[in-house]
């Protein structure tokens, strides 16, 4: 994985990944605060997920 492909990953799919860690930071923030680990564990796990399948799509195209 070269720095070009991570370069042209995170051009492809600037929106998806900014809005995504907004919105994850913020419910991490609350989950932390609350002491819901639980959910801030299922927050970390998600956003996995979705950097994967961005990833594949980027890759297949």
């Amino acid at each position: 994985m070269s720095l070009q492909t991570l370069l042209g990953f995170y051009r492809a799919h600037w929106l998806s990944l900014t809005l995504g860690l907004v919105i994850t930071a913020l419910y991490l923030t609350s989950a932390l605060i609350n002491e819901d680990y639980d959910y801030a564990l299922a927050g970390v796990v998600l956003v996995v997920f979705g950097v994967g399948w961005l990833w594949r799509r980027h890759e297949s195209a």
